[in-house]
Parts: C-alpha cells; structure tokens; sequence
C-alpha cells in the first residue's frame, strides 16, 4: 500500500484548480449600479403619488373694521389696491460699472475687497508697472534730448545772422576798396603820356579789376549767409516738430504708466472682484472680463428685475407704483415704480421682467437678494373716500379646509411637491374661506384636508375651482 508520504507528494505535484469569475458577473454588476442610481435619482417618481385637492389663494379686500394686510408697514409706504405680485432679484440701477485696465499686464496688487465702499479716484489695484517706468524715463530723456538739440540750433542760427552782418560789413569794405582803385585808375588814365610810366596806370588797372572782383565775392557771401540761414530757419521747424512728438511720446508713456494703477470711477461698493495678484489681464482676450478688476455699483441707485407672469404683465405700466418686500428686512417695506419694461418675453419662464427702481433703499440691500414685488393699481382721483381707502387693501383668503394646526401646506405646480407654510388664521370668514396672514401669498396653491403629508413630498394635484 503506499505511504502517506507518497500521498503528500502527489498532492503537491498536482496543479492548483484557479476558480474561474463567471462571464456573467460584470455585465450584471454594472446593470444593478445603474439600477441603484436610478433609484437613487428617480425613485420617488416611480411610486404613485397621492391625490390631493388644491386651491387657489385669493386676495380680495378686508371685512370692514379689521386691519388691512400691510397695516403694520411705515408711515410713507405706497398704498392702493395691489393688482398681482411677482418675484424678482435685486440689481443695480440702471447697470453695474466695471472698472477694467486698459493695457495688457499682470496684477501686482489689490486694494479693495468686495463689499468694501470706495470714493472716486481711490485705487483698486495695481499692475506690473517696471516696463512702463522705463519707457516714460526713455521718453523723457529723448524729449529733453530733443529740446537740447532745437537750443543748440537757435544758438547757431544767432551766430550765422552775425556772420550775415561781418559778410556785409566786408562787402562795404570791398565796395569801398574798389571805388578807391576805380578813382586812381581813373586818375592815371587822364593824365598825359609820359607823365606816369605805362606801368603804373597798368597797375592802377589791375588793382580796380582785382577789387572789383572782391567786391564782388564779399557780396556773395552775404547771398550765402542769407541762404544758410534760410536752411536753418527750415530745421528750426522741423527739430520743433520733433520736440512736438517727443512730448507726445513722453505723454503716452505717461499715460500708460498711469494705466497701470486702475482707480476706481465712482463713489459706490465693490459688488464683485475680479482680479487677483499675479492674475494676467488681457484686452484682446474672448471673455468679456479678461480686463476687469472689479464690478461697482451704487448703493443708493437699486432696482429689481421682476419676471411678471403673462397672465399679469397686462397690468404694467411705466411709472406703475410697487411695494417690494425682501426677507432680508421683513418688517420694511420699500416704495419703487417702474421705469422701464424689457423688449421681449422669456419663452421658458412664460414671463415679462420689469426693472422697478426703489425709491428708498438701505445699506443692507444687496445685488442678487431676492424680493416679492407687490404692483398696485392707480388710484382714481374723487373715486373712493377715506373709509373704502381702509377697506379696499387686498388681504389673503384660504379655504377653512386648508389650515391644519396653523400651519397650510402649498404645492408647487411645476414640481407638484408640497412645503408647510405657517399661517396665522384671522377672524373673517366668507363663503369657506378665512382671511389669514402669513408667509402664503394669492396665486398659490394650498391643498385642502392636508392629512399624512410630508414636506417634499409628490402629490397628483386637482384643482378645485372657488
């Protein structure tokens, strides 16, 4: 019988059996990953949601006696019955202001920072300027160089006019020389043969012929004085142009060195900064704020873009009055009006944006804050007297149905979710519906016997008409 020994040897010599991962495996695990993200993402929508009733709030004017909605708002506050109400962001009026470089260059350094207020004139930030120095420097030294150059020059045209007065001081001298020799060759050429030798009236001749001739030659050099000095009042012209450009080279160097320090151009606040040190700036970049430091604007000057559905824009008008609400401040209430309505509708949204400027804004109003944007209609002159003024202010009416333990529970129709609002109910009651106040607005959607609801969660509205 064999041994066990030869047992364990056989068993070692064998080759290992590797256990194989069957082929199927992979395809299953990436097709339950995509399964569990779906889940994860869509999950909710696969399950049925629950049907609900809903209603729309309504605004409709106080019972008489009871206080109208926004009573509590500040003496001042515009006042008239509100038409409709929109959401809307808050920007700056009419836009914002950048102060960008204007030459291409790296930032050195930064001053302000955002939310930070600045004056006029006060710098934001600084580039690289050593390239700068030196060409304003170059140019300096070429102007005065220039300027120099145009003083020697004046200097030799002074001494060339005193030339011009020696070289006619010396055709004076020659003329005189010349009349001198004309008389003694007169003189000898009268008396009579043999009184002088033929030499000597030979000689007179030729000393009045040899200073006629430099009589002559003293009087062209003066044409030449004249004419060099003619040449030289030409370049004076010329060096002065070029001094002309020089100072205007040292100007642009000048102005180039200052365009190294941005500044800011108006008093306001810094609403974004767009620069950091060692960042490039660049003008013939694409994006629209490769030379921008920072984005101004100014506190006191505020509007709010409002997109107003289209069911409502009919009732805008420029110079319309609107009461705007910000949860930032929501015990204040700012007066504005409409200045201006945009060209052209948003298709997505199915709105119309209105730029409406607040006509008293505070500092802690910020671009971008969201608001609610309440548009009243113009009262009629002699149309209402004091008592329906206090009793034609539009409040908030929800069906009785509609309130559980204070609290109304608003659907979302474009998302057909469901969120709590607080609300506190008042004593009016009209046709099922009670006025309440709250942070539920008219147009929204609350949903009636709201059992067993949880916040978020997908319902199947149907909307039940007053």
């Amino acid at each position: 019988m064999p041994s066990l020994l030869d047992s364990l040897s056989r068993r070692d010599d064998a080759p290992a059996t590797r256990r194989r991962v069957p082929a199927w495996l992979l395809p299953l695990t990436i097709v339950a990953g995509f399964l569990v993200l779906f889940i994860a993402l869509f999950g909710d929508r696969l399950l049925p949601a629950q049907d609900v009733d809903v209603a729309v709030v309504l605004a409709a004017p106080a019972a008489e006696g009871s206080p109208p909605p926004g009573s509590n708002e500040p003496a001042g506050a515009a006042s008239g019955p509100m038409l409709f109400q929109a959401s809307g962001w808050v920007e700056p009026d009419p836009l914002p202001v950048k102060a960008s470089t204007l030459i291409d260059g790296a930032v050195a350094s930064v001053e302000v920072l955002e939310g930070e207020t600045v004056e006029k004139g006060q710098l934001l930030a600084s580039l690289v300027d050593d390239d700068a120095r030196l060409a304003f420097r170059s140019a300096e030294n070429e102007h005065r160089r220039l300027v120099s150059a145009l003083a020697a020059h004046q200097a030799a045209i002074s001494t060339v006019h005193k030339k011009l007065v020696s070289a006619r001081s010396a055709v004076d001298a020659a003329q005189a020389t010349s009349d001198q020799s004309e008389d003694q060759h007169k003189r000898a050429s009268r008396l009579r043969i043999g009184a002088i030798s033929e030499g000597e009236v030979t000689t007179a001749r030729l000393n009045f012929a040899r200073d006629q001739a430099m009589a002559a030659m003293a009087a062209a050099g003066v044409g030449e004085v004249e004419a060099e000095i003619a040449r030289l009042e030409l370049e004076t012209a010329v060096k002065r142009h070029d001094v002309d450009a020089a100072a205007i080279e040292v100007e642009k160097a000048k102005l180039e060195l200052d365009r190294t320090r941005i500044v800011s151009p108006m008093h306001g606040r810094v609403l974004r900064l767009l620069a950091v040190p060692g960042q490039k700036r660049m003008l013939a970049a694409e994006d629209d704020n490769s030379t921008t430091i920072a984005i101004l604007y100014d506190p006191e000057k505020l509007q709010a873009r409002v997109d107003v559905p289209l069911a409502d824009a009919a009732g805008l008008q420029v110079g319309q009055a609107v009461r705007i609400h910000c949860a930032l401040l929501p015990d204040r209430v700012f007066n504005g009006e409409v200045t201006r309505i945009v060209g052209e509708a948003d298709l997505q949204r199915n709105t119309l944006q209105a730029k409406v400027r607040i006509l008293d804004p505070v500092d802690e109003l910020r671009p971008e804050m969201l608001c609610r944007a309440e548009f009243l209609a113009a009262p009629k002159e002699g149309a209402i007297d004091s008592n329906m003024k206090s009793s034609s202010a539009l409040s908030t009416w929800i069906p009785e149905s509609a309130i559980l333990d204070r609290t109304a529970w608003v659907c979302d129709p474009s998302t057909k979710r469901v969120a709590p609002r607080p609300v506190e109910p008042q004593d009016d009651v009209r046709d099922g519906y009670r006025r309440i106040s709250g942070s539920v607005r008219p147009g929204e959607w609350v949903v009636l016997n709201p059992q067993g609801l949880g916040e978020g969660q997908r319902v199947n509205p149907n909307l039940i008409e007053p």
